[in-house]
Formats: C-alpha cells, sequence, structure tokens
C-alpha cells in the first residue's frame, strides 16, 4: 500500500502516508478505474498530495484497491481539499466503490533499507500486533534484519511502518517487502544461512523464537503497483 519515497525523511522529521481501501462495486470497475485516473492526474500530482493506487492480488481483499497519498505530514491536513476536489471526488469516485479502512502508517525510524534505484512494482506486506511491552524487542529484533540487509546490499527494499490510528484489531506493524516483479519472489536468497553466519549458529531460530513471544501475525497481502490510475508514479 505504500510507496516508499524514503530521500523524503530528509526533508521532514518523518514519513508518513495515508491509505484508503477502495472496493469496487459490481459492474463498476472500469468507471471507477476511469474517474481514479481522471481525479488523480487532476488533483494529486504533487507535494503531500501525491497518490498511487495498488491493487491487492490476494486474501479476502483481493480484487480491491488501495490509494496511498504522501509523503505526508499531520500538518498537512490543517490545508482543506478544495470544494472542487471534494465535489469531484464525489461525482466520479465515491458513485463507484465502497469506502473501507481510512488510515496513517508512518515508517518507523531506522527500520527501513531502500536499494538504490529500485522501482517497485510488486509489495508482499505482513502485519503484526505488537505485544504489550514488547515494542522495543520487536524493535531490536527486527533491527538485526535491517542491518543484515544493508550489508548484504539485498536487491529488495524492506521497510517497516507503524499504524497511526490503530483500531484495534491488532494490526499495530505493517512488514513490506519490496520487489522489481513478480519474478524477484523466485530468487532463493539464501538469507537463513546468510543470517547464521552474521550473528552465529541457530541465531535465526533464536530470532523467531523471541519474535513469536514479541508479536503475533495479523495477516499477508500481495501488493501490485498499477500506474495508469498513478500520478505520482512508483519512485
Amino acid at each position: 500500500f505504500i510507496t516508499c519515497q524514503i530521500s523524503a525523511q530528509e526533508e521532514s522529521a518523518y514519513v508518513m502516508y495515508t491509505t484508503i481501501h477502495l472496493t469496487p462495486k459490481s459492474g463498476h470497475v472500469k468507471q471507477l478505474n476511469e474517474g481514479l485516473k481522471a481525479h488523480n492526474n487532476k488533483y494529486h500530482t504533487e507535494g503531500a498530495q501525491r497518490v498511487n493506487v495498488w491493487s491487492i492480488d490476494s486474501g479476502p481483499r483481493a480484487g480491491s484497491l488501495v490509494w496511498v497519498m504522501g509523503p505526508m505530514t499531520w500538518t498537512d491536513n490543517d490545508t482543506p481539499m478544495s470544494d472542487a476536489h471534494s465535489e469531484d471526488w464525489m461525482e466520479n469516485v465515491d458513485p463507484h466503490c465502497d469506502m473501507g479502512e481510512w488510515e496513517y502508517w508512518k515508517l518507523a525510524e531506522g527500520m527501513t533499507y531502500a536499494p538504490e534505484g529500485q522501482s517497485t512494482k510488486v509489495m508482499q506486506i505482513r502485519w503484526f500486533d505488537i505485544n504489550e511491552n514488547k515494542g522495543n524487542n520487536a524493535r531490536h529484533l527486527f533491527g538485526t534484519i535491517i542491518k543484515a540487509y544493508k550489508e548484504l546490499n539485498y536487491d529488495m527494499g524492506l521497510h517497516v511502518f507503524t499504524n497511526q490510528a490503530n483500531i484495534g484489531d491488532g494490526r499495530d506493524w505493517a512488514i513490506l517487502w519490496m520487489h522489481d516483479n513478480w519474478a524477484s519472489l523466485d530468487k532463493d536468497r539464501n538469507f537463513v544461512e546468510k543470517y547464521d553466519e552474521m550473528y552465529g549458529d541457530d541465531a535465526w531460530d533464536e530470532f523467531w523464537e523471541n519474535w513469536r513471544e514479541a508479536t503475533n501475525f495479523k495477516g499477508m497481502e500481495f501488493h501490485s503497483f498499477i500506474p495508469e490510475l498513478s500520478a505520482a508514479g512508483s519512485d
């Protein structure tokens, strides 16, 4: 659901995105796509209002879309959308879809790896509930993964986002694996072996034991980028 323009962190104290889940109404896929394309190209091409659109390609929400705006800050919400923007959305987008979750996701400081030049087309997203008083443990543990990706110079990005508007469904963290294409998922990167080489024998088994104590898995989805509906591009 996120286009990781991580370089934006250099210009702001943090990186955050608004995400909206949109489900096309039956028989309205074409109309929704046309409405989103026109709306995004007119109102969402730059700054905090830049938008990308992703298709959900697995799980019970498959066939739905995720509309992603940003990177942004809370201060950007103090500048309301124009009346013309709202009217355009209500006329050309809203009649063709059902709106689901409206959420804010913030990039966790230091919990990111972005290989130079990557153009993400596919994301694997896993959500986790962080157990009470286990946040520091989870950050420390996943920090070892981020460090390994950096030292191994992996060709896929890895980012942790935290839910800023948690509704109590347990999705505290979203962990994103960023791929150039679907074929990237077929690569055998031998990560477990390399992790043990870096941190010691049985380090991966120890990681998983501690990770299960700190977190609970809440689901996974694959998302793919839809360039024709996106004003921002996949950068």
